[in-house]
C-alpha cells in the first residue's frame, strides 16, 4: 500500500544526506515522498539531482546570529511554518520524518499543529537543539547512538536502527571484498570534510619527519587551501604519500587503508563503522554543544577509535600522533580488533529499516499515540 512521507532538514551534509537515503528507501518501496528544506542549504541542489521533489522554504538560523538576528530567525520560521503545513495538506502526508537542523523547525511546528505524526533522527550523541524542541511530539525517535534517546527523553519511543546512508555507498561496501591484509606498508587515510581541515593538516605537516621513520603510506584530502603545502611537508620528510584537494570516491580509500584520521561527525562515524575502520577522530571543536566529542568519545569506548585531543598546538599534536601510530602499527592485532569494534556498530540496513518503522506508524493509525509522546 502506498503512504504519503515528507522528509524535512536540511543545511548540511549531515542532514541531508540521511534525508536522500530515507527518501531512496521510501521510493524503493513506492512511497510517495516529498522534501521539505531551507532554500539556503545544501539540498536545494542535493535533492532535486536525486529526482526529488522539493518544497524550499525560506527558514533560517536562530542560535548564534545575536538579538536581533535570532528575532528575525524566529520570525521566518513562523512564516515558513505556514508555507509547511500548506504542503503538508497538499501531499497529503501521512507523517513527517525530521533529519534535524534549522531547516526542520517549520515543518515540525506545521506537523504539530496539523496533528501529523513526527518522526525523529538523530544521528549524534548529543541530540541538535531542533531535535530537542521537537522529541516530546515524535512518535518514533531513531538514534544513531543509544545515549541520544536517553538525552531527549525519548527512551520508550526510540529504535536504535543506525544512521542512513544512501544506498550507493551500502552496496560499495557490500560487494567491496575482504581488506587488505594488515602488514607493513601500512597505509594511513587522513581527511577532514570537504573543504579539508586546517587543524588536522597542520599537526600532520608537523608529523611528517616522525612518519618517516616508520614503514607507512599515507593519503591525504587536504582541501584546497593547503593542498600543496601538506604535500610539500611530506616530501621533504621522506614520506611516501598522496596528498589531493578532495577525494569523490572515499569508499575506495577506505578500502585501501588500515586507519584513519578524521573528524567524528555523525555520517563519518557511521562510514567508519560500516567499513570497518580504525580510526583517530579529531573532533571539530566548534560542533555545536561539542556533539563530535560525544561521538569520538561513543566509538572510544567500544575500542574502535581513539580520540585525539591536544592538536591546537601542531607540534605536540604531530608528535602524538606520531606515538599512536608506531605502538598501533607495532601490535597489529590493535588494529584488527578496532575494526572489528567499528564493524560492530554498523548499520547497513539503517534506512530501509527506519522507513519500515514509519509505514508501521502511518498503519497504526492516528489513535495509536506513543507512551511518553505529548499531544500537540
Amino acid at each position: 500500500m502506498s503512504h504519503s512521507f515528507i522528509i524535512a532538514g536540511g543545511g548540511t551534509g549531515g542532514h541531508v544526506t540521511p534525508a536522500l537515503a530515507l527518501g531512496e528507501a521510501l521510493r524503493r518501496l513506492d512511497q510517495r515522498v516529498l522534501f521539505l528544506g531551507s532554500k539556503r542549504g545544501l539540498e536545494t541542489k542535493l535533492v532535486p539531482d536525486a529526482g526529488f521533489e522539493l518544497v524550499a522554504l525560506d527558514s533560517s538560523q536562530v542560535m548564534g546570529r545575536g538579538v536581533f538576528g535570532s528575532i528575525g530567525g524566529a520570525l521566518a520560521i513562523l512564516r515558513a511554518a505556514f508555507g509547511a503545513r500548506r504542503a503538508i495538506k497538499q501531499h497529503g502526508a501521512e507523517a513527517v520524518i525530521s533529519v534535524g537542523g534549522y531547516a526542520a523547525m517549520p515543518a515540525m511546528l506545521a506537523a504539530i499543529v496539523s496533528r501529523v505524526p513526527i518522526a525523529l533522527i538523530e544521528p549524534n550523541a548529543i541530540p541538535g537543539r531542533v531535535n530537542r524542541l521537537s522529541a516530546r511530539f515524535a512518535r518514533m525517535v531513531f538514534p544513531g547512538f543509544e545515549i541520544a534517546a536517553t538525552r531527549l527523553g525519548a527512551k520508550d519511543r526510540s529504535h536504535l536502527l543506525g544512521v542512513p546512508l544512501r544506498q550507493a555507498l551500502v552496496e560499495v561496501f557490500a560487494s567491496g571484498g575482504p581488506r587488505r591484509t594488515l602488514a607493513p606498508p601500512f597505509r594511513l587515510l587522513v581527511f577532514g570534510g570537504s573543504q579539508g581541515a586546517r587543524q588536522i593538516n597542520e599537526a600532520m605537516m608537523a608529523a611528517a619527519p616522525g612518519l618517516a621513520s616508520l614503514d607507512i603510506e599515507v593519503f591525504h584530502a587536504a582541501g584546497e587551501g593547503d593542498c600543496a603545502r601538506v604535500a610539500d611537508a611530506y616530501k621533504k620528510a621522506g614520506v611516501t604519500a598522496e596528498v589531493v584537494v578532495f577525494e569523490r570516491n572515499l569508499p575506495a580509500r577506505y578500502q585501501w587503508a588500515d586507519i584513519a584520521i578524521c573528524r567524528s561527525g555523525a555520517l563519518t562515524i557511521a562510514e567508519l563503522a560500516l567499513a570497518g575502520m580504525p580510526s583517530l577522530l579529531v573532533p571539530y571543536p566548534f560542533a555545536a554543544d561539542n556533539h563530535q566529542a560525544a561521538n569520538a568519545d561513543e566509538l572510544e569506548k567500544i575500542g574502535a577509535a581513539r580520540r585525539l585531543e591536544g592538536l591546537d598546538d601542531a607540534t605536540r599534536g604531530g608528535e602524538r600522533i606520531v606515538t599512536i601510530l608506531r605502538d598501533i602499527f607495532a601490535a597489529p592485532g590493535e588494529l584488527s580488533a578496532m575494526g572489528n569494534a567499528a564493524r560492530s556498530v554498523a548499520y547497513p540496513n539503517a534506512a530501509q529499516d527506519i522507513v519500515m518503522k514509519c509505514m508501521e506508524l502511518v498503519e497504526a493509525g492516528p489513535s495509536h499515540v506513543a507512551a511518553g509522546a505529548a499531544s500537540p
